[in-house]
């Protein structure tokens, strides 16, 4: 219960450096094509990219309610990347070549399989 009466402060000059940002955008990325959310992540990125900075100020109000009943780790982060439009059009492009690297992964791994099961001999009775 203290938690929820705890501040949280944002300095001014709050940045996020450049390894952390593309961290958090290949982490998010991952995570995204893993669960097989490539088509709509990219429909809502795109169709929100111009309010960017309006959903960052929006989870800057909803910060204290967000950290009272969730243990969330790395939230300011995702909120000073998500600030600048830049980094949008980046997690897009980060989304799009992890979803091309996973198809092809999986494309060839069928391709293997099909070749094994055509290779064993079939069993004579």
């Amino acid at each position: 219960m203290s938690r929820l009466f705890q501040t949280t402060s944002y300095p001014d000059n709050d940045e996020l450096s450049p390894e952390r940002r593309d961290e958090l955008i290949a982490k998010i990325a991952r995570a995204i094509v893993e669960r097989n959310l490539t088509a709509p992540a990219i429909f809502f990125l795109e169709s929100s990219k111009p309010l960017s900075f309006v959903g960052s100020q929006v989870m800057v109000f909803l910060d204290p309610l967000v950290r009272s009943i969730f243990n969330v780790r790395g939230y300011n982060d995702v909120r000073l990347a998500l600030e600048e439009r830049e980094n949008v059009d980046r997690l897009l492009r980060t989304i799009e070549q992890y979803d091309a690297d996973f198809r092809a992964k999986r494309k060839q791994a069928k391709r293997r399989k099909r070749r094994a099961s055509s290779e064993q001999p079939e069993p004579q009775s």
